[in-house]
C-alpha cells in the first residue's frame, strides 16, 4: 500500500482549543474501548498544558489531502526528543496515517537521534504499532512498584483501577552513513 502524503503544520493559537478537544476525543474513545464505563476525558487539560509548556514544545496538525486528520505534541531539543502525544482522529483511523505521521515527525526533526514516548499498558494496538511498525523498544514499565521518575507517585493513573501502568518506549535513529 502506498504511504499517505502527510504534512505537519504548527497549530495556530486560535486553533489550540479545537486541537486539544480533538486529541482528548481520540484518547478518551480509546480508553472507553478498554474501560467501557470510563467516566473522564483524557488526557486532562493540565497534562496537555504541561506538554505545551515544555522545553522545545511544538503542537502539530497532521494534514492529509488538505484535511486535518490528527495531531501531535513533541518536545525536547537537539538530539533528544519526546513524543508527548500523537493521535489520529477516530474517523480517519485504519488508513495507515499513524505510520506516515511518525515518518513525517522524524523527518521534521533531522537532528533528533533519540526519541521517547509512553503509552498505557493496556493499549495493545499502540504497543504493537510502536514496537513492530516504528522500531521502538520498551525500556521501562512504570507502575506502583516502579513509578515514573518524572511524575509524583501520588498522581496514579488516569484509568479506573490503574496503578499508573505505562510502558516507556525509546528509539535511536540511525542516520545514513553512520
Amino acid at each position: 500500500m502506498e504511504m499517505p502524503d502527510i504534512t505537519l503544520k504548527p497549530v495556530a493559537p486560535n486553533d489550540m482549543p479545537a486541537f486539544k478537544q480533538r486529541l482528548q476525543t481520540a484518547f478518551t474513545l480509546a480508553a472507553r474501548e478498554a474501560f467501557p464505563d470510563f467516566p473522564e476525558v483524557i488526557p486532562p487539560e493540565r497534562d496537555l498544558n504541561e506538554s505545551l509548556e515544555a522545553l522545545g514544545a511544538e503542537a502539530l496538525q497532521v494534514v492529509c489531502g488538505g484535511e486535518r486528520v490528527g495531531g501531535a505534541i513533541t518536545s525536547g531539543e537537539g538530539a533528544n526528543k519526546l513524543l508527548d502525544f500523537i493521535f489520529v482522529d477516530p474517523e480517519h483511523q485504519d488508513k495507515h496515517l499513524g505510520y506516515a505521521t511518525m515518518c513525517a515527525i522524524e523527518a521534521r526533526y533531522p537532528e533528533a537521534e533519540h526519541w521517547e514516548l509512553v503509552t498505557p499498558y493496556h493499549e495493545k494496538r499502540n504497543i504493537h504499532f510502536y514496537v513492530n511498525r516504528c522500531g521502538y523498544h520498551i525500556t521501562a514499565y512504570y507502575n506502583e512498584r516502579h513509578p515514573d521518575p518524572n511524575y509524583p507517585a501520588d498522581e496514579g493513573g488516569d484509568y479506573p483501577g490503574e496503578d499508573g501502568g505505562l510502558f516507556k518506549f525509546e528509539k535511536v535513529v540511525r542516520r545514513q552513513g553512520e
